[in-house]
Order: C-alpha cells, then sequence, then structure tokens
C-alpha cells in the first residue's frame, strides 16, 4: 500500500483525538489518586505556596 499524504483535516482530527486521549489517561490518574475536578490544583497551589514561605523565611536568615 502506498503511503498517501494526509490533508491538514484530517492531521488536525488525529492530533485532537491524541491531545483528548492524553487528557482522559490524566484525569484518570489523577482519580485513582482520590483528586477529582480541582483537588488536584488546589493541592498544587498550597504545595506551591508552602515552598515560598520556606524560601521566603530561607532568604531573610541569608540577609540577617
Amino acid at each position: 500500500m502506498p503511503k498517501t499524504k494526509l490533508s491538514k483535516e484530517k492531521i488536525d482530527y488525529k492530533e485532537g483525538v491524541a491531545l483528548f486521549k492524553n487528557w482522559v489517561k490524566h484525569n484518570k490518574k489523577l482519580e485513582d489518586m482520590g483528586l477529582y475536578g480541582t483537588d488536584y490544583y488546589v493541592r498544587r497551589v498550597e504545595e506551591l505556596e508552602a515552598k515560598v514561605k520556606q524560601l521566603e523565611a530561607k532568604l531573610k536568615r541569608k540577609v540577617q
């Protein structure tokens, strides 16, 4: 079978399907961890805020 060049629409469609499958896979992984909806992002923000607080304290000690 000779390879044919895919049209722009078919390429866009395949890329969209791949992105959707990747998104579903990521959501499934989060659900397995017990996180639903925005729980993951809320937890991530809390972790980053804690890290910022820790780094600010470290910087404060270094300056003094």
